[in-house]
């Protein structure tokens, strides 16, 4: 989507709030929010300004257990 054209901010987005509603899971995904399924990932620096560092996954958290450290 970035490569079209899309700005990062809303190719992530699309990939996460908008897809979760998209699949009416937004009561479950899409947010961090209490309450909801604890998927998280994080990388080492921001994907606003370079969103290709989503390839490069450094911590993984799935429903509340740690996959990747």
């Amino acid at each position: 989507m970035v490569e079209a054209g899309m700005p990062s901010r809303e190719a992530i987005k699309a990939a996460t709030v908008n897809a979760a509603s998209l699949l009416d899971l937004s009561d479950e995904v899409g947010t961090i929010a209490s309450g909801k399924s604890a998927d998280v990932i994080a990388v080492d620096s921001s994907p606003l300004d370079d969103v290709s560092v989503l390839e490069r996954v450094v911590f993984v958290m799935a429903r509340g257990d740690v996959y990747r450290a």
